[in-house]
């Protein structure tokens, strides 16, 4: 697995423009580094816009969706291989309210009253909870299915309780593009390879591959 640095469209924060598992993606239009997920890949606006990560969040066995897509925009999802679910909620930026991967997924206060619906899409046990007291816990935290790094605030109590939820291997604090501690926001993850802000630092990679490359 590489980790790399990349900016979409000048924006570092690509942890907003894309959301990615270790068997699907959903990306924006041009997005060059697609093939280096490895995953099936559907590209397409969603809610208008190309902030894809924002607005969505999920794993291999459905990406949650906002029910403010378009028609083309479902369109493009069911014509694509990637398996994909619609939220019905208010709370349309998915992408900041959910971190997830194969065995887990911890989520917002604000979806507690989706939480059943979330646990039935994703197909794995659903937890509420918060990280450095943050509701936005998909912008707060970086996964995929070996381990995370999350918000440099985060307790100890927070980091234990996702390392459980997510059954993960290891968990620790760090931060992206020079001192952001919104790790979700400005990174993306899956088991096949790792994409950082294109301002992402030796020491901070370092953290990222020590935490979450499985080594052999």
């Amino acid at each position: 697995m590489g980790i790399q640095r990349y900016s979409y469209e000048g924006d570092t924060n690509i942890g907003f423009h894309l959301t990615t598992s270790s068997e699907q993606s959903i990306v924006p239009p041009d997005f060059q580094r697609k093939e280096d997920l490895e995953t099936k890949v559907c590209e397409t606006f969603i809610a208008r816009t190309r902030l894809v990560g924002l607005f969505s969040a999920g794993n291999s066995n459905n990406i949650l969706v906002p029910d403010s897509i378009t028609d083309r925009e479902r369109e493009n999802l069911e014509e694509s291989d990637v398996d994909f679910h619609v939220l019905h909620t208010r709370e349309t930026a998915l992408g900041n309210q959910i971190i997830a991967n194969e065995e887990g997924a911890l989520i917002s206060k604000r979806l507690e009253d989706h939480q059943e619906e979330i646990k039935e899409a994703l197909d794995v046990e659903v937890k509420i909870g918060e990280i450095a007291d943050i509701g936005n816990v998909g912008s707060a935290g970086l996964t995929n299915n070996h381990g995370a790094v999350i918000h440099r605030d985060a307790s100890e109590g927070e980091a234990e309780k996702l390392k459980q939820v997510l059954d993960l291997e290891d968990i620790d604090i760090g931060t992206v593009n020079t001192g952001s501690p919104f790790v979700g926001s400005g990174a993306a993850a899956n088991n096949q390879a790792i994409l950082v802000g294109e301002d992402t630092s030796g020491p901070e990679i370092g953290r990222i591959d020590r935490t979450m490359v499985e080594k052999e």
